[in-house]
């Protein structure tokens, strides 16, 4: 309020009382009310005439209008008592300068008594007498309350306006989206922080300049042209207010999408486009990653599916090959002659590339945590050789071995690592397809000292040089669609790298690519030699148990061969009550049968013959879910596995751990 009341004009003057002092004062020296009312009285604002006491002898009728008084009811009466305690100590601030014969005027809100809250000006002159004493003052005063509060509206609606244009500014500037802002001739007059890091253009570079010139692509560059001429014209749009994704242009030449909304502002000289932009790459860029998540997703439901297809295939597969594999092991040793033993050796051979080839399938099927152990790397790739020929042959495609025969035995998941073995081999074979005779692979293994070397040659088109640095990463592929996924090879580099080796990829001289696999030989780096025929357990009372009677009887025939006494039983309940549980010295017992399985079978045996507790062998033909079903009843304790279909030397196996 000090402010406010600041004096509008303290500067000594002339009373004004004084210019017309032969009018006003009366002959006793006093203000005289009647001169003074006939001049006051018709002037359009508030006038006053007070004596020396502070009481009022005048008051015209603007000021009794306001107070909504009569003239008895004011003249006479004090300021205090007419309008006020407020109006009466700001009165008396100027007594002592008007003493002085000094005019004093301010401006500021007053409350009266009368609870009006008025703005006015006020102009108090002192009003002297014949020897120049105070004998009162008149005061002027001009109400001016609407013009304030015009006033005041005016400059609360500019700082309201300053305000939200400062809002506005600093929404447009920290907007995470780009904003820009176009003429009606297309050139761009703003722009926000977000559409210089989005596009690449510094303000400087940008402003200026034909938006089509800066973000639009040259194909589009003709229907934005048409567009805004029409829109010139008409008024028509077609985009305006819409919400449209479109491709736009960067200052680096590189086409990014985005989501475009365009608003019209209108000002009173002109109109403007205000822009709306969303830079939609990353948008896109998730979609496509979920989109490949899910024909992630889809590829391993199939693959699982297939997984469990195979799993069960094999496993009806795997019986009878069993009783193939014993009775041609039977027919080559009771042979009468040597043509019946050759047919009988083509027999069991067929018969046990069959059961390589179904435990190759349910080595790939097989989801387990990895199994470390002493590897022959030949014996692998052997194995998937086996596996692949087929497809290999059906195909055209030659397959040629070189392998080292003093290579140096390693430590891996023979699973895992023949899955990788397989793979290369395929994508070789993919790689041959489209390409003339003759297609040839060379797989070949070499001893370099503590390492074991595995080479995988194609003669097909190799792997262009711009690609060779990515063919290893995961969901890379230059195979069509369709054919591959990407994940083989960065698989097959997962694998390798967890047995501590190396794989790389070279060009093959006269065309073609090479892979190569490096990994660190076992302890003492030996070379492999031929696992020598374990020697038998002699005597032994055997109880074989299996629902069925092929696998069973053949079974009992290879135990009998090697020099054992099979007990006779035929399920389980029969070898339970039968007594062969107590009478055993090893028991031979299917994983699947029907009524008991082979683990409760085992829990019974133990619990009568405690001394069986690790003599029980359980057979399976699953090789996907059997060895964890064994391994999870087990606990810490081992319990001895041997895989359908099984060959005299796995029984042979199996039993010298007996001897």
């Amino acid at each position: 309020m000090a402010e406010a009341e600041q004096l509008i004009d303290s500067a000594p003057a002339v009373p004004f009382g004084r210019l017309f002092e032969d009018s006003m004062v009366a002959p006793d020296g006093q203000l005289d009310p009647t001169v003074l009312g006939r001049l006051f009285e018709a002037m359009p604002m508030r006038v006053t005439a007070l004596d020396a006491g502070q009481r009022f002898v005048f008051a015209n009728s603007e000021t009794l209008a306001m107070l909504g008084k009569r003239s008895d009811e004011v003249v006479g009466h004090t300021v205090r008592e007419v309008f006020g305690a407020a109006v009466d100590e700001r009165s008396k601030v100027f007594e002592a300068r008007l003493a002085k014969g000094e005019v004093v005027r301010w401006a500021d809100w007053v409350v009266y008594a009368n609870g009006q809250r008025r703005y006015v000006e006020h102009l108090y002159s002192p009003c002297f007498g014949q020897i120049g004493e105070l004998i009162g003052y008149i005061s002027f005063v001009r109400d001016t309350t609407d013009l304030k509060e015009r006033e005041e509206a005016l400059e609360a609606r500019i700082a309201a306006l300053n305000i939200a244009e400062t809002i506005n500014t600093a929404i447009i500037k920290t907007s995470v989206d780009p904003i820009m802002v176009v003429d009606e001739g297309g050139v761009l007059i703003d722009l926000n922080p977000a559409a210089m890091a989005t596009f690449g253009y510094s303000r400087a570079h940008a402003v200026g300049r034909p938006i089509a010139e800066l973000i639009i692509p040259p194909h589009l560059r003709e229907s934005h042209t048409q567009g805004m001429a029409r829109y010139t014209a008409t008024g028509m749009s077609r985009i305006l207010d819409q919400r449209i994704t479109v491709d736009a242009n960067r200052a680096d030449g590189t086409i990014i999408p985005i989501e475009l909304t365009i608003s019209e502002i209108r000002l009173p000289q002109r109109r403007v486009f205000t822009a709306h932009l969303r830079d939609l790459s990353s948008v896109r860029e998730a979609e496509r990653q979920l989109e490949q998540q899910r024909e992630r997703l889809h590829q391993a439901e199939k693959l699982s599916a297939m997984g469990s297809l195979l799993a069960g295939v094999a496993h009806e597969l795997n019986n009878p090959l069993a009783i193939l594999v014993a009775q041609s092991t039977l027919l080559m040793e009771t042979a009468s002659s040597d043509a019946q033993k050759r047919r009988a050796e083509r027999i069991h051979a067929a018969a046990e590339r069959s059961g390589r080839i179904v435990k190759s399938f349910l080595a790939m099927a097989r989801q387990r945590p990895e199994k470390r152990e002493p590897t022959s790397l030949n014996a692998l790739v052997k194995a998937s050789t086996e596996m692949l020929a087929y497809g290999l042959r059906t195909h055209g495609v030659e397959l040629a071995l070189d392998l080292d025969e003093r290579l140096p035995a390693i430590v891996a998941d023979q699973d895992f690592l023949g899955q990788v073995v397989a793979n290369l081999i395929i994508n070789a074979q993919h790689a041959l397809a489209e390409r003339p005779d003759p297609r040839r692979i060379v797989v070949s293994t070499r001893n370099e000292g503590r390492r074991a070397v595995l080479q995988i040659a194609d003669n097909g088109p190799g792997v262009p040089a711009q690609l060779a640095e990515r063919i290893f990463e995961p969901y890379f592929t230059t195979k069509p669609a369709g054919v591959g996924t990407g994940i083989g090879l960065s698989i097959c580099k997962t694998v390798v790298e967890s047995h501590g080796g190396t794989i790389s990829h070279a060009a093959a001289p006269g065309g073609g690519a090479i892979f190569t696999v490096s990994l660190p030989a076992a302890s003492g780096g030996q070379a492999e030699e031929p696992v020598p025929a374990t020697t038998e357990a002699d005597g032994l009372s055997i109880l074989v148990v299996d629902d069925e009677a092929d696998v069973r009887e053949g079974l009992a025939e290879m135990l009998e061969l090697l020099g054992h006494r099979v007990l006779p039983a035929q399920t389980a309940r029969e070898a339970l009550e039968g007594g062969g549980a107590e009478a055993a010295d090893l028991v031979f017992v299917d994983l699947r049968m029907p009524g008991i399985d082979g683990l409760r079978f085992r829990d019974a045996v133990v619990a009568r013959n405690p001394r069986l507790a690790d003599r029980v062998i359980i057979m399976t033909g699953d090789a996907v879910e059997g060895p964890g079903a064994v391994e999870r009843h087990g606990g810490e304790g081992r319990i001895p596995i041997m895989e359908k279909p099984f060959t005299l030397a796995d029984v042979r196996d199996a039993l010298a751990a007996f001897a």
